[in-house]
């Protein structure tokens, strides 16, 4: 039976050259600014774990400020060579002479109009909670908006998510972690 398997199946030559996808940049827009902003923060993040370890009346490898001080160390390191890497490939905008252009092209592909606008929702979400409106009134009024706007449908069913996600919060984070809302 087996034999009868191998005699439909003939045997090819597979070329994989053939097979191998070559991008005309090795990054997309934005990367390379992304990869500075890692970088920035890590060093941020270093200098705050380097005060920690100067508070510290005895600082020891295994301190409390060990750990933070490794892993900011390590994010700065890999962050700065990711920066250097990056900084001799190309991307889409790497031939276009106006800075402004680039900052414009990269904006839109990094923030399409659903980020922007989802972005808008949860700043109105956020002003609304600092201006003192109940949790209770803001948050189902958020989640339902983003879902309706996410996904342009089942608006009834949307009612019925937000209820389920609303009581998931409440019974857990108020009910049996005593979390006080705003």
């Amino acid at each position: 039976m087996s034999e009868d398997i191998e005699k439909k199946l003939p045997e090819e030559d597979v070329n994989t050259d053939d097979m191998i996808i070559i991008k005309e940049h090795p990054l997309e827009a934005g990367e390379k600014v992304f990869a500075v902003i890692l970088l920035v923060t890590g060093i941020i993040a270093l200098a705050l774990s380097l005060e920690l370890w100067g508070r510290m009346k005895e600082p020891k490898i295994a301190s409390a400020a060990a750990v933070p001080l490794f892993v900011s160390g390590l994010w700065t390191l890999m962050a700065l060579l990711t920066v250097i890497e990056n900084f001799k490939l190309t991307t889409p905008l790497s031939g276009m002479p106006n800075g402004i252009d680039k900052v414009r092209k990269a904006l839109a592909y990094v923030l399409p109009p659903n980020v922007l606008v989802t972005i808008g929702m949860i700043l109105v979400y956020c002003i609304l909670l600092y201006f003192k409106v109940s949790f209770y009134v803001a948050t189902p009024l958020f989640l339902y908006g983003a879902m309706c706007f996410l996904t342009k449908k089942d608006y009834v069913k949307n009612i019925l998510w937000t209820a389920i996600v609303m009581a998931f919060i409440v019974l857990v984070f108020r009910l049996l972690f005593s979390v006080v809302f705003p």
